[in-house]
């Protein structure tokens, strides 16, 4: 299977964000026209603080512990985050988050340079100060698959081919540029939100989420077509769980510098997309500035 080491220099630590260029961020910004902003974020107790026990083998929601105190004549308050996950809801997996039993994490990082003391390899604070700022490509597949006849669920592990997606972007009319981001609607999180507390147990826990294929075929229309990221609104991108051996979107972090997004909410920007026709966006998003760190909360938005 093929492995990007190289590609960007020996010491990249930024993987397929570096396709985003000054003149992709310039051609972003001509997109906006209202000024609309669309948070494109998760609250950071969703979805495990509104799921019982366990509901992730080793994530919790965040507690919050709120201080008061008078200082004077002010009423202080601060607070501090306990069992905080940074990748407990809407973020980014690091280029640290998955390695490759044979070549190690992105560019050839082993897992003793994996220390966040400094000089640690491969941290999300690359993401930080390099500034993810392109254009955002709405992909809806509920609504591009219903325009053509194709049965989907965002539950019940369908597949999304890499031809697939790229026929769902023929149809909307898109044509992908060097440094897009990708962020592709399945409908999971309008599932997930909209069902009883039984139900949102069941669809979380069953694990039978539908997605994109892991295969080479995605591999190489990703990687083909420059694309700097790919964000979705369920919890993986992909299938789960992972066949040993095969490929798979987040062995591609390894392998390709993938940079993948998880639980991103898009459904207000979506539906602005629809009723605009125009599935395009400024995306900006502003990682923690966290030395090492593994993944991030997206801080992301989008600008029409």
């Amino acid at each position: 299977m093929p492995f990007a080491r190289g590609v960007w220099g020996e010491n990249d630590q930024l993987g397929m964000l570096n396709n985003i260029s000054p003149e992709a961020t310039v051609r972003a910004a001509e997109l906006v026209r209202s000024g609309r902003r669309f948070n494109l974020n998760l609250p950071l107790h969703l979805p495990l603080g509104v799921l019982g026990c366990g509901a992730h083998r080793r994530r919790t929601a965040p507690t919050v512990t709120l201080i008061k105190d008078d200082h004077s004549g002010l009423l202080i308050r601060d607070e501090k985050i306990d069992d905080f996950y940074t990748q407990g809801s809407t973020q980014w997996d690091g280029l640290t988050h998955v390695g490759d039993p044979e070549y190690g994490f992105y560019n050839g990082v082993t897992d003793a340079e994996v220390t966040q003391r400094e000089g640690t390899r491969n941290g999300i604070e690359h993401y930080a100060r390099f500034g993810i700022s392109t254009r955002g490509v709405v992909v809806d597949l509920p609504l591009l698959f219903a325009a053509r006849g194709r049965a989907w669920s965002p539950v019940g592990r369908q597949t999304v081919s890499a031809s697939e997606l790229e026929d769902c972007l023929a149809h909307a009319g898109i044509m992908l540029l060097p440094g897009d981001v990708l962020l592709v609607r399945t409908g999971w999180l309008e599932l997930f939100l909209n069902q009883s507390q039984e139900g949102r147990e069941r669809v979380f826990r069953d694990r039978e989420h539908s997605g994109l294929a892991g295969d080479l075929a995605m591999w190489r229309f990703l990687w083909d077509n420059k694309v700097a990221a790919i964000a979705c609104d369920n919890p993986a991108v992909e299938l789960l769980p992972f066949e040993a051996g095969k490929p798979s979107l987040h062995l591609g972090i390894a392998r390709l510098g993938l940079i993948l997004g998880e639980l991103f909410d898009l459904e207000e920007l979506a539906a602005e997309c629809a009723e605009s026709g125009s599935p395009m966006c400024m995306f900006t998003s502003m990682p923690l500035n966290f030395r090492g760190g593994v993944g991030s909360p997206a801080n992301a938005m989008a600008l029409k």
